[in-house]
C-alpha cells in the first residue's frame, strides 16, 4: 500500500475532480482509509465464497459507473476480471496470465524495476508519465504527539537518538536469527552511547520479544502501536534496521535510514525506496528464490545466515556518526 502511493497520487493529480475508489482486502482497510489520494474504500471481503463475493462486487462496480478501471495488482486474474465483467469502459494494466483479453489496453509487466515503478508503468496506458516517485505516509499530529507521550512515559530524553528495531517479517525466509539481533543490540548499548533501542512490530511478534533476554535495555513496542503511529515512531527514530518487511518501506516513506538485510526477494524490487538506506545481502546461488519455505538441505535459510552481525552493527554507526 505503501508503495502504491505515487501511483495513486498521480491518479489523483491527472484527475483532481474524480472519485478515486480503492479495491481492497480487509487487512489494509483502515490503513488506506485514511490515504490523502482515496476518497473510496471497496473492501473485497470474499465473504460467502469467491463465487458470491465476486457477483456482488460486479454489481457493485457497475452501478456505480466507473469510467476506467486501473488494476495495479501485478498479476492477479480476479482483480482484472472484475471491471471486465462490470463493463468498466476503460479497463488498463499488465498482461500477464492471459489477463490481456480482459482489458481494453495493456502493458507488459517487468519484474526487473523497483515495485514503485512497476506500479507507474501501467500510469502510461493512461498518458500519465514522468511523475514524481517520492513516497509518503499519512500520518497525523495526533499520531505523532501519542508517540512523544509514549516516549516521555518510558524516560527517554529528547535528545537521545533511537535505532528502531523491526524484528518481524511475513515470511519464515526473510527471518534473521533473533540471537542476532540480540548481539546487535548489546552492541549498540556498549558502543554508541545517548543512544535508546525500540523495537517495532505487530501484535503478531509479540512471541519474537520473548527471544530476547529481559535484561535487555530496549522500549519493547511491538504491538502497541497502530500502523499509523507507528509512521510517526519511526520518522523519530534516527534509523531503523530491518528484515524486508512492511515497516521497512514506511521507515523509508517518512524519511528514516534504513538498513535492510535481504534474502529470498530481491533489493531491486523491494529495497527501501529512495536515498540514504543501505541493503546487506549475500551471493548465495539460489537467491533470490521468492519461497515462504527454505529447501535447502546442506544450509538452510543460508542467505539469511551468511549476515554477519559485524557488517549489520558497522551499517548501523556508518549511519549514526
Amino acid at each position: 500500500m505503501v508503495l502504491l502511493t505515487p501511483a495513486l497520487r498521480a491518479l489523483k493529480h491527472a484527475y483532481p475532480e474524480s472519485n478515486l475508489a480503492l479495491l481492497l482486502r480487509p487487512l489494509v482497510t483502515d490503513l488506506m482509509e485514511a490515504h490523502p489520494y482515496v476518497d473510496t474504500c471497496i473492501v473485497d471481503t470474499k465473504a460467502g465464497g469467491r463465487l458470491k463475493s465476486l457477483t456482488s462486487l460486479v454489481h457493485r462496480i457497475h452501478a456505480d459507473a466507473f469510467d476506467v478501471a486501473v488494476v495495479l495488482h501485478p498479476t492477479s486474474f480476479r482483480n482484472a476480471l472484475i471491471p471486465f465483467l462490470a463493463r468498466v469502459p476503460i479497463r488498463v494494466g499488465t498482461n500477464i496470465a492471459g489477463r490481456g483479453v480482459l482489458l481494453t489496453t495493456s502493458i507488459r509487466d517487468d519484474t526487473s524495476v523497483h515495485e514503485v515503478h512497476r506500479y507507474l508503468r501501467v500510469l502510461r496506458l493512461l498518458n500519465i508519465e514522468e511523475v514524481p516517485d517520492t513516497l509518503e505516509f499519512w500520518h497525523t499530529d495526533a499520531d505523532q504527539e501519542t508517540i512523544r507521550d509514549r516516549l516521555h512515559a518510558a524516560g527517554i530524553p529528547s535528545t537521545d537518538r533511537l535505532i528502531a528495531i523491526n524484528l518481524g517479517t511475513t515470511w519464515r525466509t526473510k527471518q534473521w536469527d533473533i540471537a542476532n539481533f540480540d548481539k546487535v543490540i548489546q552492541r549498540i548499548v556498549e558502543r554508541i552511547p545517548n543512544t535508546t533501542v525500540v523495537l517495532t512490530g505487530s501484535s503478531a511478534e509479540r512471541e519474537l520479544t520473548t527471544r530476547l533476554p529481559t535484561s535487555l535495555p530496549v522500549i519493547n513496542l511491538v504491538g502497541e502501536t497502530s500502523i499509523l503511529e507507528l509512521g510517526a515512531l519511526l520518522e523519530r527514530c534516527d534509523v531503523c534496521l530491518t528484515c524486508d518487511s512492511g515497516p521497512m518501506h514506511i521507515a523509508a516513506a517518512v524519511g528514516t535510514p534504513t538498513v535492510a538485510l535481504f534474502g529470498p526477494t530481491d533489493p531491486v524490487r523491494h529495497k527501501p525506496y529512495g536515498t540514504g538506506h543501505t541493503i546487506i545481502e549475500k551471493p548465495v546461488a539460489c537467491r533470490p528464490c521468492y519461497k515462504r519455505t527454505c529447501y535447502r538441505e546442506d544450509a538452510p535459510h543460508l542467505c539469511m545466515t551468511e549476515i554477519d552481525t559485524a557488517e549489520v552493527m558497522k551499517a548501523l554507526e556508518t549511519k549514526l556518526y
